[in-house]
């Protein structure tokens, strides 16, 4: 769990740790960034440290090289099948595709993307995964990038966590993310 002020270098610490991962052959990385960040994730892995990514477009349904060239494929499975060793992802399809159980709707990124083994998951803005417990009820219900996160980390390898803001609303909300990062490991 990465948590550290804007404009120290988290970014840039995120991705020599995801080429670090690629050279170590541990497989795919999966980079998972709210919508407004996956081109801006993508020029910064180009520029500075001369990594080449494909960012997925939920709209076309398919990946975009560093290039912008469309990639062209079969559509939403293509998630699943990035053409490069890094793939950037919005975390919007995400939470748009896990139902109210926490399991991938039928048809979606999150249920291909879940099929996949990852070396390496990163997610940022991590802080937008948590839970919330709702009035009158004593259990903490995961909202859907969550109930994401822990379901993908029991498929990769490596689980990074990003973000920039405190965790102020509820010390509970440090704990959920503490414990996506826990699962499946050994020690």
């Amino acid at each position: 769990l990465l948590a550290d002020e804007v404009g120290v270098g988290k970014t840039l610490s995120l991705a020599a740790s995801a080429l670090v991962s690629v050279i170590m052959n541990d497989g795919p990385v999966l980079i998972l960034v709210p919508s407004t960040l996956t081109e801006q994730w993508q020029i910064e892995l180009k520029d500075r440290l001369a990594m080449p990514t494909a960012r997925w477009n939920s709209t076309r349904k398919c990946w975009i090289d560093p290039e912008g060239r469309i990639i062209k494929g079969q559509g939403t499975p293509d998630v699943a099948r990035c053409p490069y060793a890094i793939g950037i992802v919005s975390t919007g399809l995400i939470v748009h595709g896990i139902d109210e159980h926490g399991r991938p709707k039928e048809g979606t990124e999150a249920q291909h993307l879940l099929q996949r083994r990852f070396g390496m998951v990163i997610l940022d803005e991590a802080h937008k995964a948590r839970g919330s417990q709702p009035m009158g009820q004593s259990e903490r219900t995961p909202n859907n990038l969550l109930k994401f996160i822990v379901r993908i980390s029991e498929r990769c390898k490596h689980l990074l966590l990003s973000t920039a803001t405190p965790i102020q609303t509820h010390i509970d909300d440090l704990w959920d993310l503490l414990k996506a990062l826990n699962q499946s490991s050994e020690f």
